[in-house]
């Protein structure tokens, strides 16, 4: 397994991007997980709830953490994937005080098709440290910015400095985010009939206590 790695400061904000290569049969099985999911949850996908930014497509039920499924490709994602690089940014973005966290990732997966978004947001979840996504599935006739994750200047006034209103980042199969969750983004619609899936997360400094049961 091969990947890249870098870390960028956004006025100033953290934000990793990890690129994993040489993982299909691991996408395909996760694909199909989540393909799965959107079946078993069809009268609770999220995005029927009126709760979340997302306009279309599906989501995992608000009440389900992805990565408590009792199933080995999942299992594969956090153990190769996840816990690796949560660690790496916590380490980079908070010093020494990372060795005091325990780390506690609660994930959803989302489906995007045509004309499917997501409006700005951010993710205010209690004891949040940090939030990402991971592509899973990147329609092959998707053209910039259809599908990019675009994150809004958290400090306006700094415009006046030369710094930009956003920052735009175009996903590829196998590309890792993690960013604060205070830092607002959205998603460009998809013009697409092929899925976009993304697995999405926050990463809480400590176990919320208690555990969802599916």
């Amino acid at each position: 397994m091969k990947f890249t790695e870098s870390l960028e400061v956004h006025y100033p904000t953290y934000v990793l991007q990890r690129d994993f290569s040489g993982l299909s049969d691991l996408h395909k099985s996760l694909y199909k997980n989540i393909l799965a999911l959107e079946q078993q949850f069809a009268d609770k996908n999220a995005v029927k709830s009126g709760q979340i930014t997302t306009e279309g497509g599906f989501q995992t039920p608000l009440d389900f953490n992805y990565f408590q499924q009792n199933d080995s490709v999942v299992n594969r994602f956090k153990t190769e994937i996840l816990f690796p690089a949560i660690n790496s940014y916590l380490s980079q973005v908070f010093g020494e005080e990372s060795k005091k966290i325990n780390p506690w990732p609660v994930g959803w997966a989302n489906i995007l098709r045509n004309k499917n978004w997501q409006r700005p947001h951010f993710h205010p979840t209690v004891k949040n440290i940090a939030s990402g996504v991971y592509y899973l599935k990147i329609p092959k006739d998707a053209k910039s910015p259809e599908g990019d994750i675009e994150f809004i200047n958290p400090v306006p006034i700094s415009i006046n400095h030369g710094y930009s209103n956003t920052r735009r980042i175009t996903p590829v199969e196998g590309k890792l985010i993690l960013f604060p969750p205070y830092y607002m983004h959205y998603v460009h619609p998809s013009s697409s009939n092929e899925d976009r899936v993304v697995i999405a997360f926050d990463v809480l400094s400590e176990s919320p206590g208690f555990q969802f049961v599916y």
